[in-house]
């Protein structure tokens, strides 16, 4: 029963994200500039799907870790310099989940040795716990 409820939790966290990040999608100008903006490079873009667990996983540790520096998440939100670098890991955290989902689809959602969906949910729980939200990107609210 509990492994159902983690697998339901999961699907519906990457169907929210996945519903974010449709909707956060500017439409097309009619007119289409002579110089297009040059795109950053996206790292995450040769990851395959052990990469991407891994990459994800490790972000939500960083972010622990800072997160578990301060008492308080208060206490988090009154440094400019840490706020900045949260958001930062957490702009990141969008991108690859988005890029992996984008990339692999369905395969995602496959555990394996080296994606440990039930290691990667429970981690994102506790950082959620402590009062961050990963999932909110840049526009996280601290």
């Amino acid at each position: 029963m509990k492994n159902y409820l983690t697998t339901f939790l999961l699907t519906l966290t990457l169907f929210a994200l996945a519903f974010i990040i449709g909707c956060n999608k500017k439409s097309e100008p009619k007119i289409k500039p002579l110089i297009k903006k040059q795109k950053t490079l996206n790292i995450y873009s040769k990851y395959d799907v052990c990469d991407c667990n891994k990459e994800a996983l490790e972000i939500i540790d960083i972010t622990s870790e800072i997160r578990n520096t301060f008492e308080s998440i208060d206490e988090l939100k009154s440094q400019v310099e840490v706020k900045k670098e949260v958001k930062r890991l957490a702009g990141n955290y969008v991108l690859l989940l988005e890029t992996c989902f984008n990339n692999h689809n369905s395969k995602m959602f496959v555990p394996s040795e080296c994606n440990n969906l039930n290691l990667l949910d429970n981690k994102k729980l506790k950082l959620n716990d402590l009062g961050i939200q990963l999932e909110q990107g840049e526009n996280i609210r601290l």
